[in-house]
């Protein structure tokens, strides 16, 4: 730990310059830098010393909600609004920018009453039109970000004063700056808020796993993407922080954490299967500060519990605080209809009935009962940390076993906290880690025959190999007619896992993750360090 812990904070201090090569395309060089994490500007969120964060003398830990807007034109004027489905469901509740303004702020007012202090706001709602210059589409008007990015920033500033008003810090969330335009109009936000303390931090790019896309990144050249990105920030935004939304533990293969030089890393977790795993992995290996960037549990009250939802947020929160997370972020403040399950339920304000603030604004929706938990979150005292029990097979995959050892080839020391990916022939993948002695045991319902595999700070190795499978169970079972064998996790259902007298969401059986009926043993992998 460590050692990764060293290759993160050596990478750290550094930022690169930017210039043209002759085909125009943007070339990235590192360069020496200070990094300023020692920094405590008045009245500015900070990343202290600890790890945590802090706010002039006080501690201060983001409890976050994230908050969708859409984009429009109102008399003319660029306005952020509160999100088609705020309340009632495919309908605009306000139609001037006074309203727009009104509602908002009950919102707002209504999210501090629920216990969170801080909202992360989706502003990365832009794209190319058919020329290929970026714009804002609202229904009434395209905004381009070039000539027009003096009122659209004027609209995001009047939404952030309003979270402001409410006691609110703002995480804000922008499209990445590949693009020369985009790289200038995220010039003008940092600019143009920079001076703001109620923006807490800016969020470059959302999951680059799913979003990034360049296949295949080389983690190195994503490295020195991210450090330049750090360098618009020091130079144009130097009292506010910068930060990346991670999705997987999987980004190690191309957007590695640990060596990027973010002020904090925020992740992004969700399946009860996996939130812990996974939470638990970021803690021990990337080696800089983290945060719950965003995290749910869908609940319709049905065929998921309004009580397993507020179980999920308390378990959840509580596993962060004994992990040493610096802050906790909830997806999201109403549910989205008409998509699927988990986007629809996440929301804390269902659609029915009404709820007011203190100061008797009516909002349509009822709050659920996971909210009610916030308010002890100041209470919980943190506990020694437990690997959750389905660390090596989360999703309780119980065909196949899968072992090998990840080894560091010029020192010959076995590699802890290696991530491990395997997909069958169908592309279903399935991930494990090593443990402290190298040693990894992937799960799977089906043969895997493509792996990925790397370590923060490391090299990856990328391969197709078929195995040789025995067959230790007492069944004469097919190799190729497994049970649920096309089974992805999106499928699986938590609940059979529980324990019987399961009083969480958490509490699972360990019996039930460690079966297999074929094994199978790779040997050792061997990776090297990307920095000496």
């Amino acid at each position: 730990m460590y050692r990764y812990f060293l290759i993160g904070f050596l990478l750290s201090v550094v930022c690169l310059a930017v210039s043209c090569g002759s085909d125009g395309k943007m070339q990235y060089n590192i360069v020496n830098q200070s990094y300023n994490d020692s920094v405590i500007y008045d009245d500015f969120v900070h990343v202290a010393k600890t790890g945590k964060f802090g706010l002039n003398d006080s501690s201060y830990f983001p409890i976050m909600l994230n908050y969708v807007v859409n984009f429009r034109t109102i008399d003319g004027k660029f306005v952020v609004s509160p999100a088609k489905y705020y309340e009632q469901i495919g309908v605009y509740e306000s139609n001037t920018k006074e309203e727009i303004a009104n509602q908002m702020n009950a919102h707002f007012e209504l999210i501090k009453e629920m216990g969170f202090n801080t909202i992360r706001v989706c502003l990365d709602r832009y794209g190319k039109d058919g020329s290929g210059r970026f714009v804002i589409s609202t229904e009434g008007k395209d905004y381009y970000l070039d000539e027009s990015k003096e009122d659209i920033l004027q609209g995001f500033s009047e939404m952030v004063e309003i979270a402001k008003n409410n006691g609110l810090h703002v995480m804000l969330l922008l499209k990445p700056p590949f693009d020369k335009q985009i790289r200038d109009f995220t010039i003008g936000i940092l600019s143009y808020f920079s001076d703001n303390p109620a923006v807490f931090a800016y969020d470059f790019m959302n999951e680059p796993l799913y979003f990034d896309s360049v296949p295949q990144r080389d983690k190195i050249e994503a490295m020195r993407i991210v450090s330049y990105w750090k360098g618009l920030r020091d130079r144009y935004a130097p009292k506010q922080l910068f930060t990346i939304g991670f999705s997987e533990p999987i980004e190690v293969f191309e957007w590695d954490a640990s060596i990027m030089p973010v002020d904090f890393v925020q992740i992004h977790t969700y399946h009860p299967l996996r939130v812990k795993s996974e939470i638990y992995w970021y803690a021990k290996y990337i080696g800089k500060p983290w945060m719950i960037g965003e995290t749910a549990l869908p609940a319709d009250d049905d065929s998921i519990t309004y009580d397993d939802q507020r179980k999920f947020m308390k378990e959840a929160y509580e596993y962060v605080r004994d992990c040493g997370g610096a802050g906790f972020g909830w997806w999201e403040f109403q549910e989205c209809p008409n998509t699927h399950f988990e986007a629809q339920y996440t929301g804390l304000l269902n659609h029915e009935g009404y709820t007011e603030t203190a100061s008797g604004k009516r909002i349509v929706g009822t709050l659920k009962p996971a909210v009610k938990e916030i308010a002890e979150f100041s209470k919980y005292e943190p506990r020694k940390v437990e690997r959750p029990i389905n660390y090596f097979n989360m999703i309780g995959y119980n065909n196949i076993q899968i072992k090998g050892r990840i080894v560091d080839e010029e020192t010959g020391i076995p590699v802890e906290g290696a991530l491990v990916r395997g997909w069958a022939e169908n592309w279903i993948g399935m991930n494990t880690y090593t443990d402290e002695n190298g040693v990894f045991t992937l799960y799977c319902n089906a043969p895997a025959v493509h792996f990925e595999i790397s370590a923060c700070g490391m090299s990856n190795a990328k391969f197709d190999r078929e195995l040789t499978y025995t067959n230790v169970s007492e069944q004469n079972y097919d190799l190729n007619d497994l049970p649920n064998k096309n089974l992805e996790y999106h499928k699986i259902s938590y609940h059979p896992f529980l324990n019987d007298n399961a009083n969480g969401v958490f509490d699972f059986d360990a019996e039930k993750f460690s079966q297999y009926k074929f094994v199978s043993d790779m040997g050792d992998i061997y990776l090297v360090k990307l920095i000496q």
